[in-house]
């Protein structure tokens, strides 16, 4: 069964507003914030078969607990030899309403940009988020929401440009709000310390961000407040690297920054 909400009523279910599947007869939609929801259901059979939405329900929420925002799950693979696809290791999670990031950095052609095609795994709805590759390769964030805990789930990143190597980090969140896409922000150059900011939508964002440098493997050391989560010097001579802010980000509206102070050119 699909899961579909949206704060309009007589919506239609599309991928954008689904909010998880299951093949029990209850689900527990989490992290819902205040107001007026209306759900629709839709039955899925083994071969993808969707047949028609449900009789539209609703639910009120009134109050909601400011859930603190922690890191549930995270696994990195560090690709050295050249492939199609990237896989993540086996990635398990301890809460249901997670929000899953992976954060894939790709080698690609001189010419001709490289891209994800496609992010699998874990029975979930996965979709792009963002995509930076105005210089070759690529580093890019997907996403998709949890609803149950996971076990042992390997997420697989396939490239449309086939024959290189890279990383993927996912890390899985619990207390975030699923109900809404955070913030993103992209920036490419050609020479330069590494740089991109965002204006955060709301109270107790954490900033993550994804790289690729191209051009040569050396070591990015972050700006102050920063922590590197996963840097690969690969064989191919790129550096793949995924950042975050030390902390999270108090207020909503705040410039926030993922930078390295080294290298610089």
């Amino acid at each position: 069964y699909n899961i579909h909400r949206s704060n309009t009523p007589g919506f239609t279910p599309t991928a954008a507003n689904k909010v998880g599947q299951t093949t029990a007869l209850t689900f527990s939609d989490t992290n819902v914030p205040a107001g007026t929801w209306y759900y629709e259901v839709t039955a899925e059979d083994a071969a993808s078969n969707v047949g028609p939405p449900s009789n539209e329900a609703s639910a009120t929420v009134t109050a909601v607990a400011n859930p603190t925002l922690a890191l549930d799950g995270q696994v990195t693979t560090r690709q050295s030899t050249n492939g199609s696809t990237i896989a993540s290791p086996p990635l398990s999670t301890t809460k249901p309403g997670d929000l899953l990031l992976a954060f894939i950095a790709s080698d690609g052609p001189s010419s001709g940009a490289q891209t994800i095609s496609a992010v699998s795994g874990g029975g979930l709805t996965w979709s792009l988020r963002t995509r930076a590759n105005g210089q070759p390769g690529t580093a890019e964030v997907w996403q998709a929401v949890a609803p149950s805990t996971l076990t042992n789930v390997a997420i697989t990143a396939t490239r449309a440009k086939t024959g290189y190597q890279g990383s993927i980090t996912v890390a899985a969140f619990s207390g975030a709000d699923t109900a809404i896409n955070g913030a993103n922000a992209t920036a490419n150059a050609t020479t330069g310390a590494p740089s991109v900011s965002l204006t955060t939508s709301k109270a107790g964002s954490w900033v993550w961000g994804v790289g690729e440098d191209w051009d040569r493997a050396v070591t990015h050391t972050p700006a102050a407040g920063q922590t590197i989560v996963d840097q690969f010097l690969s064989p191919s001579g790129d550096t793949f690297w995924s950042q975050r802010q030390t902390a999270t980000t108090a207020a909503a509206g705040t410039s926030v920054p993922i930078s390295d102070s080294a290298p610089t050119n």
